[in-house]
């Protein structure tokens, strides 16, 4: 395009606009046109997973725990006559341990005391098996262990999309109808489909869940029974996930909401599962999700005739629960207090760190704690007399937390691992432990990669991406050298969701005999002990894992030399390219970019798009672009919100991370936190180099893709 003649192109700037405008309005409660319609605000949260006590830090700020979002929706309902508080799924499971040891009821209690009106199930709720979660919701005997009661919810509970294969009916109450105001509010709870892929096989015995077809048919059946009893204002509460980008709202909720008819009676649908931001319409609904672990909460206003029954405006304001200036709840301070009475242990250093023992880049590479924690399962005791396991394997997935710089205690490690699950011995053929290695490398129904990197212990092996995945594993040893036996046996600890094919290691289902052991946080806990002796905790990437990247197949221009690197300009012009930005009906504002040069347009999109400021009015754009400029682009690209980990701490895992400058170290570790940016050679970032035509293009290529997620 070119920016002289592309006049009149603001229509999306115009709309962000208007959805800021009324967002804001939203926000600051603005009164109807229609001044005798009810005004109703749906306070909600998803995804607390029973952190009850952790802080989590947003734009380097301190947010979260729940007596500080306690204090935030008391008061978000106090200044409303008319609201509902809810919950959208995964209020319990992967919980902190001040929850966890007690099987959850600790978050139970703190709900009831909330007086939240109704929940929806999300996929931890399935985390124990049907029994458990039933015993959760409406009170009795936790079936783990036998140890806890649970006294149940004092709220609804709904869902519409599992159903019980014994009985044919749904496993819980599809909808409720609240009345508040005078109006009545229909709530339709839904659950991810991929729960039985996110969870272990037996926590999902004797239920199915729905197809997306018949999803979409069980919702506006649900929704016709709730119209024949006066009900028209609905609201879906699907812990489906969902992200707003640019005033574009996609994912699972998305599709469910073009799915339904356009004058479907939906009016809202409540996203979960990805932890993420949303706040958009998407064929007439609005979808509204609200990140995770008690950091953010929702504030749904809906205006509605109480003639008609029918919502006249809707609007959402998503909140971050700032701890600073907010006096935290005393009845939630108590709930703590109890649980950390009952287990002093949590509060009891085993160690240090210096902040590098992290998991970063898990799914994709070797991970130093991900080492510490296969090594750990690698020594576990079965009590069969028998020495340390041939090797370990640990699914990224159940790596939840890093190890946190400074003291290190029980409730640190419990993060790490918290869905208590249990270690299993196996035996393997060499042959199956590459077909193990193998199935990390899955595929999405779209076609793009879904890869599950294994982290390991007791072998090490190399995987050129240029093979196709049955030929990737070029080779395979144990840790001094020795190749692996394909017709040998070994053995290998995993724990028990992959033993049972979960994550896709299907392989496992297979292994010749199995022994079931301790749990993993206690092997966990006890190998920091005996290991650290309460010293300094370290662990470090050792090359177990070797990746060989794969080469791009696609027709390009003559590639570059290993000095030749590309400049600022062509850079840019090559991540506008790629997004295929044409907003922009100005010129660039750089006084060294002259209008008429060739790469202006693309210049002007990325300054219009946030992705370039220039230094002292210039841009400098013949000049050859840094890694740690390039990573400062695409972290503006990424515009996500700032993460808990520590800056510094990444960067620390890499030889050269000290010699990060100042303003790109946030950059560069938010790059290399997503797997996006990775070591230049061996262990070093190398920032000040410049980059050839093939990087470059790979780091936008990642970029773009972790944008599109």
């Amino acid at each position: 395009m070119s920016w002289k003649k592309n006049v009149g192109k603001s229509t999306v700037r115009v709309a962000a606009a208007a959805l800021l405008l009324s967002q804001l309005l939203g926000a600051a409660g603005s009164v109807s046109a229609a001044s005798q319609d009810v005004e109703v605000h749906l306070i909600g949260i998803n995804d607390l997973h029973g952190q009850l006590d952790t802080t989590s830090i947003v734009n380097d700020k301190k947010v979260g725990t729940a007596p500080i979002l306690a204090t935030y929706l008391k008061e978000a309902q106090a200044k409303y006559k008319h609201s509902l508080l809810f919950h959208n799924g995964d209020s319990v499971g992967a919980s902190a341990p001040v929850s966890s040891l007690d099987r959850d009821e600790p978050t139970m209690e703190w709900m009831n005391m909330m007086g939240f009106d109704v929940a929806s199930l999300g996929n931890h709720e399935f985390d124990q098996g049907i029994a458990a979660l039933k015993a959760q919701i409406f009170g009795g005997l936790d079936p783990k262990e036998g140890k806890v009661t649970h006294a149940g919810a004092k709220f609804d509970y709904v869902n519409a999309n599992v159903i019980e294969t014994s009985t044919g009916k749904t496993l819980l109450k599809p909808y409720v109808i609240k009345e508040v105001g005078g109006v009545k509010i229909g709530f339709i709870g839904l659950v991810t489909k991929a729960t039985p892929a996110k969870v272990s096989p037996s926590g999902t015995a004797g239920v199915r869940f729905l197809s997306a077809e018949e999803e979409v048919e069980a919702v506006n059946k649900y929704a016709k029974e709730l119209q024949d009893q006066g009900v028209e204002t609905i609201i879906v509460l699907a812990h489906d996930p969902a992200t707003t980008k640019e005033g574009v709202t996609t994912g699972e909720a998305a599709d469910l909401a073009k799915a339904l008819p356009a004058d479907s009676p939906v009016d809202v649908i409540v996203a979960g599962d990805n932890h993420a931001f949303a706040n958009g319409e998407v064929n007439g609904k609005l979808i509204v999700q609200a990140y995770s672990y008690g950091t953010a909460f929702e504030d749904i206003k809906l205006m509605i005739d109480p003639t008609t029954g029918d919502v006249t405006e809707k609007s959402a304001t998503v909140t971050t629960t700032f701890q600073e200036g907010v006096k935290e709840d005393p009845e939630s301070l108590a709930i703590i207090k109890k649980s950390l009475d009952k287990h002093p242990e949590l509060t009891k250093p085993v160690g240090t760190t210096d902040g590098s023992v992290t998991r970063t880049d898990a799914y994709n590479n070797e991970a130093p704690l991900g080492n510490l924690i296969a090594d750990a399962m690698r020594q576990a005791d079965f009590g069969d007399k028998a020495g340390p396991a041939d090797f370990a394997f640990m699914n990224p997935g159940g790596i939840r937390a890093d190890l946190p710089q400074g003291d290190v205690t029980f409730a640190d490690l419990a993060k790490i691992q918290p869905f208590g699950n249990t270690l299993v011995k196996l035996e393997l053929t060499g042959k199956q432990i590459q077909t193990l290695l193998e199935q990390q490398w899955g595929t999405n129904a779209d076609g793009t990669p879904n890869t599950k990197t294994l982290q390991i212990s007791g072998l090490k092996y190399t995987a050129d991406f240029n093979k196709p995945v049955a030929e990737r594993v070029t080779s395979l040893s144990l840790e001094d050298g020795t190749p692996i036996d394909p017709e040998k046996t070994y053995m290998a600890i995993v724990n028990n969701f992959m033993a049972a094919g979960g994550d896709n290691y299907k392989v496992l289902v297979d292994a010749k005999s199995s022994l079931a052991g301790p749990i993993d946080l206690d092997v966990f806990y006890q190998y920091i002990v005996d290991t650290f002796k309460g010293g300094k905790i370290e662990a470090k990437k050792e090359g177990r894992i070797t990746n060989l990247a794969a080469t791009s197949t696609e027709p390009t221009e003559p590639p570059a030399t290993a000095t030749e690197f590309i400049s600022r300009a062509e850079f840019v012009s090559a991540l506008v390219d790629m997004l295929k930005l044409n907003e922009v009906a100005t010129a660039p504002a750089f006084k060294d970019v002259a209008a008429d040069a060739a790469y202006a347009d693309a210049i002007a999109e990325a300054a219009h798009a946030g992705f370039i400021q220039g230094y002292d009015g210039n841009f400098n754009p013949d000049r050859e672009i840094t890694r740690e400029e390039a990573a400062m682009i695409l972290a503006n690209l990424l515009n996500h919100p700032a993460s808990d980990k520590n800056a510094a701490a990444i960067l620390a895992g890499f030889e050269d991370g000290e010699t990060v400058s100042a303003y790109a170290v946030e950059s560069m570790a938010k790059l290399v936190d997503k797997g996006i940016l990775n070591a230049a050679d061996k262990n070093l970032l190398q920032p000040k180099q410049g980059l050839s035509v093939n990087e470059a293009k790979a780091l936008i290529q990642k970029a773009v893709a972790a944008k599109a997620s």
